[in-house]
């Protein structure tokens, strides 16, 4: 039977915060998107892509107009007790874009602390395009986490004393009372508890409160990885979370995010991995010819499917829910559905350029595009 080692609601402390970020360094590759394409001997059938990605609407800072407001929240009151909440508002000026590292480190077995802040931010949802953002630490998507089979997982979650709104922290890679430990907690206070992460896999952590769908949206939530007792073979390795955004015109010059569109009365501006529109394809990855690649992706939604594809390339097995027991092989691509995850590995036996893309490519033409340079 599973069992809660502690849990506590508490006065926010401020303390040295003890986590399991990513750390590693993004390969800074400083050349621009057309330079790149031009110099790096990518086919016609890559360059035929990038146009679409301006074509279908990606500077939309001039259009994304807004709409009604949305008639009925989407959540549940008896597990997360919600504020109400249905707008963000713009907190402080837009924080300089920096490129989400996609690597992940290294883990080892053992106790794992983790402290995961509730705080709003105004930040870039793709180039000059600024939007206010419910987040967890401060970036879109939170923090990578990383754990093994096993690991006793001891989590602060505190909600920032200046956040506009209560919010709720729901681990899908825990076993746990949701009203317990997944409850809404205001600014200003802060909520412990341990959970065992007893089962291997790529999982979605995210804000339980009501209006759900509002606060995921918003941009909170994040990855985390769990991996089996005794780990995965030696491989370079990546995480995607994808997400959309569904924006409109906060007057001001920042975004705010569309209840309404959400809802779906209107199309999403923006399907991005790891928070930002392309932000791969302007700096591409740069990975090891002729050496395996595993790539965890999770798939946030809130509302969308990913069909996750690598051009060029043939995964060699890909893992649903990113759980070795759930091996296939020979694939061409995998389907992600929203609050679910996977696993893919591959080899890019030749030196190139090579897209991973969400193979619904109305989605891709939204942003949801990288480019692997293997050299």
């Amino acid at each position: 039977m599973h069992k809660i080692l502690k849990q506590e609601l508490l006065p926010a402390r401020r303390e040295v915060e003890r986590s399991i970020a990513n750390q590693g360094l993004f390969p800074k590759l400083r050349t621009s998107r057309r330079q790149f394409l031009r110099t790096s001997g990518v086919g016609l059938s890559l360059s035929a892509l990038i146009p679409w990605l301006s074509a279908c609407g990606l500077d939309r800072n001039k259009n994304a107009g807004s709409a009604a407001g949305y008639v009925n929240p989407v959540g549940s009151d008896a597990v997360h007790q919600g504020s109400g909440h249905t707008s963000v508002a713009p907190a402080a000026p837009a924080q300089p874009f920096k490129v989400h590292d996609p690597f992940l480190p290294a883990v080892q077995a053992g106790p794992k602390d983790v402290v995961v802040v509730a705080k709003d931010a105004t930040l870039y949802a793709a180039r000059d395009v600024p939007y206010a953002a419910w987040t967890f630490d401060g970036t879109v998507p939170g923090r990578g986490l990383r754990v093994v089979e096993g690991d006793t997982v001891n989590v602060t979650f505190r909600v920032d004393a200046n956040a506009s709104t209560s919010h709720s922290l729901d681990f899908h890679s825990a076993k746990t009372p949701p009203e317990v430990n997944y409850r809404t907690i205001p600014p200003g206070q802060e909520l412990k508890y341990s959970f065992t992460a007893k089962h291997p896999g790529a999982y979605l952590y995210h804000c339980g409160t009501v209006p759900v769908l509002l606060h995921i949206g918003a941009g909170m939530y994040g990855a985390m990885i769990v991996d089996p007792k005794g780990g995965w073979p030696p491989a370079q390795e990546l995480c995607f979370v994808q997400s959309e955004l569904y924006l409109k015109d906060g007057g001001n010059g920042v975004k705010l995010s569309d209840m309404s569109k959400m809802m779906g009365n209107g199309a999403m501006d923006y399907v991005v991995f790891n928070g930002y529109a392309n932000q791969y394809v302007d700096e591409p990855i740069a990975v090891k010819v002729g050496q395996p690649i595993r790539i965890f992706v999770v798939n946030a939604g809130p509302n969308i499917w990913s069909s996750f594809h690598v051009v060029g390339t043939i995964f060699d097995a890909t893992y649903p829910n990113a759980h070795p027991s759930n091996k296939l092989v020979s694939q061409q691509s995998i389907s992600i559905a929203p609050g679910d995850g996977a696993c893919v590995e591959f080899v890019l036996e030749e030196p190139g350029v090579y897209p991973v893309v969400n193979h619904a490519f109305g989605h891709a033409a939204h942003g949801a595009m990288a480019l692997l340079k293997a050299a």
